[in-house]
């Protein structure tokens, strides 16, 4: 029976098998862009063919590294192999009839994201972005009530002006995110300041407060613990190391 796990074991870690598993994910990718066009019932034939064979191909590849696993059921207790479990689920669910046809395109483009397991640096990205959500939420959520703040006082004094951008604080919110964004901030400013010209104090200090200020906050924030995480790679890479050199 170890013989047997083994088998599977020498397959799930070939760099051969992987490197087949990352083509098969583009080629899934291709056939997900693809089928948004309009094609002839030639290609279409063709095209669902290449959909079933990934299909299999990805059932398989999951059934190794269940087989894997020793015993297999630790194969669910990491959660990056959970996702990948739910993908292949996921895309096993039938669909038929012209109605599901948007929902199948759907089912087949979320297989893409099966990359991201497969290839360490992305869930070393992944993990590291997961790690920044405590620090982030606490910036977003001040970011966010400045913008309640600012759309609260923009609707009061702008709504006469462009009632379609500062009729409620909604869509004062909408415009303060583009404001953000720098998308046209300027003709958005200069529609006000023909009005009150020393609204641009209002417009600045927004921008300065949320845009460099709130904003590259949650830069740095990612920045920092991306670069703490690759200074523990290597550390943790290093112990592992001498650990089996030891048990030598």
């Amino acid at each position: 029976m170890n013989s047997f796990v083994d088998f599977f074991l020498k397959i799930r870690n070939s760099n051969i098998f992987n490197a087949i598993v990352i083509a098969v994910i583009l080629a899934s990718a291709f056939y997900a862009g693809v089928t948004t066009y309009d094609l002839p019932d030639d290609y279409e034939t063709t095209l669902n063919f290449l959909d079933y064979a990934i299909t299999v191909f990805f059932l398989v590849e999951i059934l190794i590294r269940l087989i894997s696993e020793k015993p297999f059921y630790n194969f669910f207790k990491s959660g990056w192999n959970v996702f990948d479990f739910t993908i292949v689920a996921i895309s096993l669910i039938p669909v038929g009839g012209a109605e599901t046809v948007f929902v199948a395109r759907l089912l087949r483009i979320v297989r893409i994201l099966r990359v991201i397991t497969i290839v360490p640096e992305f869930r070393r990205i992944i993990d590291g972005l997961v790690k920044t959500i405590p620090r982030v939420g606490f910036v977003v959520l001040l970011m966010f009530i400045f913008f309640y703040i600012w759309a609260t006082i923009g609707s009061m004094l702008f709504n006469d002006i462009d009632p379609s951008r500062w009729g409620n604080v909604g869509s004062a919110m909408l415009v303060l995110l583009q404001l953000i964004t720098y998308d046209d901030w300027a003709a958005v400013m200069g529609d006000v300041l023909e009005v009150y010209p020393y609204m641009w104090i209002y417009f600045v200090s927004f921008l300065i407060l949320n845009g460099f200020i709130l904003f590259n906050m949650v830069i740095g924030i990612i920045v920092d613990v991306m670069s703490r995480e690759a200074q523990v790679k290597p550390s943790n890479e290093l112990e592992s190391k001498t650990d089996q050199d030891s048990l030598l």
